[in-house]
């Protein structure tokens, strides 16, 4: 990241984060307080919808109670009675105390006494009784001992329950149901039964009352939809799960639960937390408002600033990077007489002092390198021409005329290739013909007893080369390696992670590591000072990642590896070369 962006980033952080902060506390202080506001006054008003239906409840119970505590009642359903005095008892006391238990404000509701002596008559309305008639009903309990709602029933003497029992989940009824007790002899005498319809019972939860965006209903103690108005009807998806028979408060909406305190219920209310935000909108936009002035004025004063301080480090850096690039001509522009001046003059000076140190030691480790390449010529030169001729002498006396003029053409190959123009940098696909015409000489002179394979690449051989590198491993291998009858070499050249690779391999007597470790020392006396010279003279030319690695085992031959970078290879004119 560019160091104007940190001393942006810098002013930013420091100069907004207090308006952010203080900024970001009012406004959440705000919403909050709004929000606790209105939730307050919601919860308020599920409290008394809550309370209204306990109204309803009360009365239902409070007739239940009556007929469940009325002993003489109890006495009569209980008791055998024939002729004028069942007439007598049923007319005047059992259905007067049903009716005036049925005697409830919605006259919706019903009541239904089951009782368990079959000498008591029925009394019932048929199902399309209407109009303001109090429906109460008594009934002999084999019409719902059978029943599968009234088996799984846990009657005692003090149980009661509210439950959708027959047709109550079709009608949208609910039940509340307890036992009729013998008091004579405190066994269970049958069952009361006061069914309501939900909508008068619930008839305040409705979800206007709250919102039109609000959703109000019913759920039982297990959280089960139990209720729920038609207007809910309208959001369909977020009753999704009452599919299931499980309510699961959706995330965008706030929940407030109030039970029941005569039923085994819960009014439930949801509210849209985008409902509840809509007052604090207003505060929102204007902290927001102010939030994006501040930004964009302290944007553009901390952009200017952080330019001004960061002009005179990219200059540096302009001429760092020219440095890293080999460019070290390249100087520092200085002006004023601050800090950033003496760094800029500091700076031209020590560019000054490297470029010159640089040179110096560039051109005299060349010029070393050379004279020592030239050292090695020298002294390749007459002990391989002596050999060589002697080869030739021996080849004449013997009349062998085809390997006389085979030798003849790969030593003039050779020394036209070693000795061409003076260049140091050659292309790859010379300096393996120097290899080859070198190892062409000494096949013949051996009679063929030495074999070379050859497996070359041709990406590399367009790639410059430090020249006279491969040669002086060839002629090794030929000097120590060779024990047995015949010896193998096998010479590669291939490209690797765009790196060119030289690879010589014998089979002969290898080396110990000690030796190995000796031939590589820089500081190395009296072994392997033509290895030497072309490690450091390879990585001179490229630096120190490049240059040669040896690996050996005694008995199993000598492996070594040179590396370079892969550089497309320029020829230099021939005046170039003469200057």
């Amino acid at each position: 990241m560019p160091l104007s962006y940190k001393l942006l980033i810098s002013y930013l952080v420091l100069v907004l984060a207090p308006i952010i902060a203080l900024g970001s506390y009012a406004y959440l202080s705000s919403v909050r307080s709004t929000e606790e506001h209105a939730r307050s006054n919601l919860e308020v008003a599920v409290k008394q919808i809550a309370s209204n239906v306990d109204f309803r409840l009360k009365d239902m119970v409070r007739s239940t109670d009556e007929l469940y505590a009325d002993q003489t009642l109890a006495r009569y359903l209980a008791g055998y009675h024939s002729g004028w005095e069942k007439y007598s008892i049923m007319s005047q006391y059992i259905l007067p105390s049903l009716k005036n238990a049925a005697n409830l404000p919605d006259p919706e509701v019903g009541l239904a006494v089951y009782v368990s002596n079959p000498d008591v008559g029925e009394f019932y309305y048929n199902d399309h009784a209407a109009g303001d008639v109090r429906k109460y009903s008594l009934f002999h309990m084999d019409r719902i001992e059978e029943e599968d709602w009234y088996r799984r029933l846990n009657l005692h003497y003090s149980s009661r329950e509210w439950r959708q029992v027959g047709n109550d989940n079709v009608n949208g009824s609910i039940s509340y149901l307890r036992p009729l007790i013998n008091y004579d002899t405190l066994e269970l005498n049958g069952l009361i039964q006061m069914t309501a319809n939900m909508k008068y019972i619930f008839s305040d939860a409705v979800s206007g009352q709250l919102g039109e965006d609000s959703i109000l209903f019913v759920v039982d103690e297990g959280n089960r939809l139990l209720f729920t108005s038609s207007r809910n009807g309208l959001i369909p998806d977020l009753l999704s799960s009452a599919a299931s028979g499980y309510m699961k408060q959706p995330k965008s909406y706030m929940q407030i639960k109030q039970p029941v305190t005569n039923m085994p219920a819960s009014i439930v209310a949801w509210i849209p937390y985008a409902s509840l935000q809509k007052n604090s909108q207003q505060v929102r936009n204007v902290t927001i408002g102010i939030c994006l002035v501040t930004l964009v004025l302290l944007v553009l004063i901390s952009l200017a600033m952080s330019q001004y301080f960061s002009r005179s480090f990219q200059k540096l850096v302009a001429s760092l990077k020219s440095f890293q690039e080999g460019d070290f001509h390249k100087r520092m522009p200085v002006k004023g007489n601050d800090e950033f001046a003496e760094i800029g003059s500091a700076f031209n000076d020590m560019a000054s002092t490297i470029q010159r140190l640089i040179d110096e030691v560039y051109v005299v480790s060349l010029e070393k390198k050379e004279t020592e390449l030239q050292v090695l010529h020298s002294q390749m030169n007459p002990h391989f021409l002596y050999n060589t001729f002697s080869s030739i002498s021996r080849m004449a006396k013997l009349g062998e005329i085809d390997k006389l003029h085979e030798v003849i053409r790969s030593l003039a190959r050779f020394y036209r290739l070693t000795l061409h123009r003076g260049e140091m940098i050659i292309p790859v696909e010379q300096e393996l013909q120097i290899a080859k015409s070198y190892l062409d000489i000494q096949r013949i002179k051996n009679a063929d007893r030495i074999h070379v394979v050859y497996v070359i690449a041709p990406e590399v051989l367009e790639s410059a080369s430090v020249k006279f590198i491969l040669q002086p491993f060839v002629e090794n291998a030929l000097e120590h390696a060779w024990y047995d009858d015949e010896i193998t070499l096998m010479i590669r050249a291939y490209l690797e992670e765009g790196d060119v690779v030289f690879e010589v391999e014998d089979n002969g007597l290898g080396m110990k590591e000690e030796l190995i470790g000796q031939i590589l020392e820089p500081a190395g006396q009296g072994i392997g000072y033509g290895i030497r010279n072309v490690d450091q003279r390879i990585k001179l030319q490229y630096g120190r990642p490049y240059g040669v690695s040896i690996h050996s085992s005694l008995g199993e031959g000598t492996l070594i590896r040179l590396r370079f970078p892969y550089r497309l290879y320029h020829s230099v004119p021939e005046e170039a070369q003469q200057l």
